[in-house]
């Protein structure tokens, strides 16, 4: 094993966690504001009990 595997394999794994935390979120808040706009059309749909 070579000295640049020392910096090059944690360096890939440190790139690869960072793009995963972000691709999480994207996909996490994309399924918030899907969830949001379902919540808020049954709302709609749904007369009041009054």
């Amino acid at each position: 094993m070579t000295s640049a595997h020392v910096f090059y394999i944690p360096a890939l794994l440190v790139a690869g966690i960072a793009i995963g935390i972000a691709v999480g979120r994207k996909l996490l808040l994309a399924e918030q504001e899907a969830n949001r706009r379902r919540a808020e059309r049954l709302r709609a749909l749904d007369p009041p009990n009054a």
